[in-house]
């Protein structure tokens, strides 16, 4: 990030200068932290206050290792700060909206910058990282840390991942119980966009409305001057170009992608090789290439496909942007195939009802002696979970498999629809991780292939450190 000063980080944060260091050496920062095991000696540390951490506590800690300057919202502890004499204290009414107040400033200041950005209930980190294989093959390009994508990471990615030359910024973007899109998207202004898909992930936010959460997905293109382009996968229903010009305002270019003969990139000819990998045909303007991607799951040659699309806006040739694609970073935890006495499918960065399906058709489409799944809950679903869970079992019901292990209470939604519906022969349920790995030797078989996914907050990543393969 660019030096800032202690006057245009009062200007940008809205903040009072409650104290100010005694030495002007510590007048300004390069980089900015709300984390205080993370914290520099030149950087500018804002106190936030979280339902279970109220980062304020931690400012002792924080001037311990050289931080000089913090932006804080009680003023018991400003009072603190100044008695040390070399901190340089700025006082707000609310932390979060001072961060996200300087990450404005800072990103209307960059005006030569091109901006992109994604969201979507599902697919964002793996399209952003196809986004940028794509675009850093012809420009300088700034990405998300991770998935470093609400109303906190967005701050930190501009800050201390957008190197001060980079041409292009690719945001990703996501929502759930935080800030709304709308306030998101003032950040980082982008001036074209990806939404992979709108499912059942969030919806507990959204009062349980689909519309809604479409709605607010598409609150992206708020931001968009007269010549955005909103990318969308057109294999989702509620992303047809007449549900996304009723559900959004303003007048921007939509380009789909997608299987249909109407679509702007077709693919077509699908080659799902399960953990071997998958390929297939795209076509734009009556042209067609072949297609071939570096991670496994057929839904991901459309996410890729997105990354092509928003290569031709940045006058990247499609030749170009499918050997750029071959290039992605595969993101640790997203469909990771581990091999030994099992093959693994370790996909266990986050679960909603899409991506459990999407990731139980790799398992369909890979040969083994016996094939199954250990999953568990799949969390903010809202008032329809329950069905969710049952409609997941359902479709587990059909797909092939021997064995499924379920973890968790709507785990348990999911067993049970299994042992009502049939189709597969072996089904244990538990409520912990202790019980799964408790009895998990019992039930596997060496050559066995299975995919292990639930949402984070059951801790199933424990089941892929401690398996003995």
């Amino acid at each position: 990030m660019r030096r800032l000063d202690l006057n245009y980080i009062l200007e940008g944060t809205g903040g009072k200068l409650y104290a100010k260091a005694a030495e002007d050496k510590y007048n300004s920062v390069t980089s900015v932290e709300i984390d205080n095991r993370r914290i520099k000696a030149d950087g500018l540390f804002f106190a936030l206050v979280g339902e279970r951490v109220d980062a304020h506590t931690f400012l002792p800690d924080v001037r311990e290792k050289g931080c000089h300057n913090v932006v804080v919202m009680e003023e018991e502890w400003a009072q603190k700060m100044a008695e040390y004499g070399d901190m340089n204290v700025i006082l707000v009414e609310d932390t979060i909206i001072a961060l996200d107040d300087l990450t404005i400033k800072y990103m209307d200041e960059w005006e030569d910058l091109k901006r992109v950005a994604i969201t979507g209930s599902a697919g964002k980190t793996t399209t952003k990282e196809f986004t940028y294989s794509v675009l850093s093959s012809k420009y300088k390009t700034g990405k998300n840390i991770g998935n470093y994508n609400s109303e906190t990471g967005i701050p930190l990615t501009v800050f201390n991942s957008y190197a001060d030359d980079i041409e292009i910024a690719i945001t990703e973007i996501g929502i759930g119980d935080g800030r709304d899109m709308s306030e998101l998207v003032k950040m980082v202004k982008p001036q074209n966009a990806i939404v992979t898909n709108v499912g059942s992930v969030h919806m507990e936010f959204f009062e349980s409305s689909r519309e809604k959460l479409l709605e607010a997905k598409l609150r992206i293109t708020e931001q968009f001057g007269p010549d955005g382009t909103l990318i969308v996968n057109n294999q989702v229903s509620n992303l047809s170009v007449e549900s996304v010009k009723a559900h959004s305002k303003g007048n921007f270019n939509i380009i789909t992608v997608g299987d249909a003969e109407d679509c702007d990139f077709r693919i077509t000819d699908i080659e799902d090789r399960g953990i071997d990998g998958v390929r297939g045909k795209l076509t734009r303007n009556g042209k067609t290439y072949d297609m071939e991607i570096p991670i496994i799951g057929a839904h991901n040659l459309f996410n890729a496909a997105e990354a092509v699309a928003m290569g031709e806006l940045y006058d990247i040739s499609i030749d170009d942007a499918l050997e750029a694609i071959k290039n992605i970073d595969i993101v640790e935890n997203r469909l990771d195939v581990m091999r030994g006495r099992y093959t693994i499918i370790n996909d266990t960065y986050n679960a909603n009802p899409e991506a459990m399906k999407a990731a139980i058709e790799v398992i369909r489409h890979t040969p083994a002696p016996r094939k199954g799944l250990i999953v568990g809950d799949m969390r903010e679903l809202g008032k329809d979970e329950v069905a969710i869970h049952q409609d997941v079992g359902d479709y587990i019901s059909k797909s092939g498999v021997d064995f499924v292990v379920t973890l968790g209470r709507l785990g348990k939604v999911i067993a049970d629809t299994l042992k009502e519906k049939g189709g597969v022969d072996i089904v244990h349920s538990f409520d912990t991780i202790d019980e799964v790995m408790a009895n998990l030797d019992d039930i596997l078989e060496e050559g066995d292939l299975f995919l292990v996914k639930a949402s984070n907050a059951l801790g199933i990543t424990r089941i892929i450190r401690e398996i003995k393969n």
